[in-house]
């Protein structure tokens, strides 16, 4: 009996510990194009952001940061030392740097589709692991209470079930050699709302849950040119907006799935509403189970987009995250979801995207 309940309390201990950390990650930015950008050059990695960029990062009210890592950064064709030894070097220096600027940091294995599909053998399986076990060995001494583990950037695994099983291995290689760092997980496929939803929490219980929000696409990714093939006909989409709203632009968007795709999304009702609505069952999802539960990517492509209908979806999304008591990492700091412009070559915040985030 004692044994037992020693368990019981550890596992009380490990949640709790959990929730107390989530709280750091409260109002994030992902700092995309970095450890993740296919380049991972010295010149890069040490001007694609900068400590000044940091600097600003947490003026502007935002408390952490999401970096994605390359894997070929840490460990390539069943190597079991670091592949790129220069790389882990700046990576380590970056996580100081944020630290020191008195931001938290979510470390996101961020690999690109290919490796993602290994996923479906033993081999890419144990890629990953491998990956996790020499970068977990690697900041087991960094500030548990301020670093974070991201297992892996939408795995693109649609079996729901046969991921939870991965993501137990990912986990099980983490625990190994660091039990005390919070590890983040989230669902299969793209971590989803849905994929959230269809998933069950592991059984280590120092776990963040973490969901991807960035729907209705037609609207978040008008103009963008991968993914669905209709989304660069989308261009100047207002948020809300309704058929009869609608109704010129739809006679301007060839082809008759693209049209009929964004009249879906004209009359879906999507509204500060209805956007609430769905993101509680995130929420409630974790309350009944006693998790955590953030949404570290959300954002609009600007590129596009109408300005004023960007704000106010930002606006309303950030709201129904806050009023659920999810705390979000918005996508990203200077890419086309971005919160700063490079305006005669100096960044600057674009001051109506951190009103419509509630920041400064």
């Amino acid at each position: 009996m004692l044994v037992i309940a020693s368990g019981a309390m550890a596992q009380e201990d490990a949640s709790a510990t959990a929730f107390r950390r989530a709280q750091e990650l409260r109002h994030g930015i992902n700092l995309s194009n970095w450890f993740a950008s296919g380049d991972l050059s010295p010149q890069h990695l040490a001007s694609a952001v900068t400590e000044a960029d940091l600097t600003a990062i947490h003026a502007m009210g935002f408390d952490s940061v999401r970096i994605g890592v390359e894997p070929s950064l840490i460990a390539r064709h069943g190597q079991l030392t670091p592949a790129n030894p220069a790389a882990l070097a700046a990576l380590h220096k970056a996580v100081d740097e944020a630290l020191a600027a008195h931001l938290a940091v979510t470390l996101c294995v961020f690999p690109s589709d290919d490796y993602k599909h290994g996923l479906s053998g033993e081999w890419g399986i144990g890629e990953l692991t491998e990956t996790w076990r020499i970068l977990a060995t690697r900041f087991a001494g960094s500030d548990p209470e301020h670093v974070f583990y991201e297992l892996i950037n939408e795995p693109e695994v649609q079996d729901a079930y046969r991921w939870m099983g991965i993501e137990a291995r990912l986990m099980e290689a983490v625990r190994g050699v660091d039990p005390e760092h919070t590890i983040i997980a989230a669902g299969a496929n793209y971590s989803s709302l849905e994929d959230l939803l269809a998933t069950e929490p592991l059984h280590d219980r120092n776990v963040i849950y973490t969901f991807h929000f960035y729907e209705p696409y037609p609207f978040t990714h008008q103009g963008a040119t991968w993914g669905s093939a209709e989304w660069p006909y989308y261009k100047s989409i207002p948020y809300p907006a309704t058929p009869a709203q609608m109704m010129e632009q739809l006679k301007e968007v060839p082809g008759d799935l693209a049209r009929y795709y964004l009249y879906l999304y004209a009359a879906g009702g999507w509204n500060a509403e209805t956007i609430a609505g769905r993101v509680a069952f995130a929420a409630t999802w974790g309350k009944e189970r006693g998790v955590p539960v953030i949404a570290n990517e959300f954002g609009v492509y600007r590129d596009t987009a109408d300005a004023a209908s960007r704000m106010r979806w930002l606006h309303d999304v950030r709201t129904a995250f806050e009023g659920n008591g999810i705390g979000w990492t918005m996508w990203d700091y200077a890419g086309n979801f971005g919160v700063v412009r490079s305006v005669n070559g100096k960044t600057e915040p674009d001051a109506a995207v951190l009103d419509a985030l509630g920041l400064k």
